[in-house]
């Protein structure tokens, strides 16, 4: 972590196993907010945008930001063959929000995390008063559903999860040192558009040091086996979730949503779906838009 965040490391144990978080401690212990961080990224990525959501509420509210199995910090086991559906994420993220014994919660979370984040209000209706959704990746309308997931089943290669998969296979895994990682990805690929010090944040809390060469933790094979086992039909999360839903997109090379889908969410009271210029990293690439929106989504309350 860097000087300017206001957060702890610290590890809890869930079935077991070690899992890793931040945690910003606010003066108030009631309704944290708590954070998901998206496919092969790690809860220190988004150390910019936490702590000016943390600042924005004068310090009030406590966020947690949990490193997902096989992401980050956390221990527990990452063994890409065992991996057969986001319920894995899912299940922890029940486990690990249950282990903090809050009676409310906020949930937030980016692409992968957001879907997470929605299956969990769609199991905990009563902890979770609001639920916020930066890029939610593959939200598909019902009858599209079946087609994509037969299309995944055979393997086609037109899908973004496969695209991205093999990106992920591909992506270097072994530096000489933190320097070299930084200056291996600042401006490659997906990384193009972020600022050096998210892509600082995210090598502070995603590299290992083991035998005298820096590794990401998150291995290669089980990023890419994350992006082939997404969840398509993540739709029926939200008809089942009660609380108000902030959906937030950006505007060009998104993962997010048919227009169908669009049009369909929209007509839901509870749901509020806003577009912003950026892309799919919008919540690292424009911190003081994101943080503004969740505040003021958040502090309605």
């Amino acid at each position: 972590m860097n000087d300017k965040a206001k957060a702890s490391r610290e590890k809890t144990l869930l079935n077991g196993e070690s899992f890793s978080y931040l945690f910003f401690e606010g003066s108030s212990s009631q309704n944290p907010i708590i954070f998901f961080h998206a496919t092969g990224l790690n809860a220190a990525t988004y150390s910019n945008l936490l702590t000016k959501i943390f600042e924005d509420f004068d310090g009030d509210r406590s966020i947690y930001a949990f490193d997902q199995r096989g992401h980050g910090l956390s221990e527990a086991e990452a063994d890409h063959t065992k991996l057969k559906s986001w319920k894995q994420f899912s299940k922890e993220a029940v486990s690990f929000l249950n282990s903090l014994d809050h009676e409310s919660v906020d949930l937030m979370g980016h692409s992968m995390g957001g879907i997470v984040a929605s299956e969990v209000a769609s199991q905990l209706k009563f902890k979770v008063k609001n639920l916020i959704m930066l890029e939610p990746v593959l939200y598909f309308a019902p009858k599209d559903v079946i087609k994509l997931k037969l299309k995944n089943f055979l393997k086609f290669d037109d899908l973004s999860a496969s695209n991205k998969s093999s990106s992920a296979k591909q992506r270097r895994n072994n530096f000489a040192s933190f320097e070299q990682a930084v200056e291996h990805f600042t401006g490659r690929a997906m990384f193009a558009s972020w600022p050096e010090e998210s892509i600082m944040n995210y090598l502070e809390g995603g590299l290992v040091k083991k035998e005298g060469s820096f590794f990401l933790s998150c291995d290669p094979a089980w990023e890419a086996k994350t992006f082939e086992t997404v969840t398509f039909d993540t739709y029926r999360y939200l008809t089942k979730a009660t609380c108000p839903v902030l959906i937030i997109r950006g505007d060009k090379e998104t993962s997010t949503f048919t227009e169908e889908a669009k049009n369909a969410l929209l007509k839901k009271d509870r749901i509020l779906i806003e577009e912003h210029k950026g892309t799919h990293f919008l919540p690292i690439e424009d911190v003081e838009l994101v943080s503004s929106r969740v505040f003021d989504f958040l502090h309605k309350d």
